[in-house]
């Protein structure tokens, strides 16, 4: 089987991300099973008007701005991320997301894989399976 080494994003699965904002689009870049294990590069798009409410957790985000404007909320502040602008969502503190502009709002954001509930359980059952495989 060959490997493949590049690609386009609209080619990569797409999860189905309404927990967080009807309409919201999520597509992992890497992560387990793909070149990544520990952590998860995700692809979102937030459409025009979308907020993601305030929530907390204790893993950090790191964000890179693609197209678009939207703005990290944490712990009240709004924080513009640009396209081409980055953010950093410490773990443990409060914080939502928001597009209020008339464009999708179009970024990267890695977190560690207990972070990404697809790709937490695509790196459970991969340890399952090598764990079973190991066992015989």
């Amino acid at each position: 089987m060959e490997e493949t080494f590049t690609g386009y994003i609209d080619d990569l699965e797409l999860f189905d991300a309404s927990s967080l904002a009807p309409e919201v689009t999520k597509r992992v870049v890497f992560g387990p099973g793909r070149f990544w294990y520990d952590y998860t590069m995700r692809h979102f798009s937030l459409p025009a008007g979308t907020v993601i409410p305030d929530h907390v957790h204790d893993w950090p985000h790191y964000m890179i701005g693609l197209s678009g404007t939207g703005f990290v909320i944490i712990e009240g502040k709004p924080l513009e991320i640009p396209a081409m602008g980055w953010a950093h969502v410490p773990g443990g503190v409060t914080h939502g997301y928001e597009n209020p502009g008339p464009e999708p709002f179009v970024f990267l954001c890695i977190v560690p894989t207990e972070g990404d509930p697809h790709m937490k359980l695509k790196r459970f059952r991969m340890e399952r399976a090598v764990r079973k495989v190991s066992q015989k």
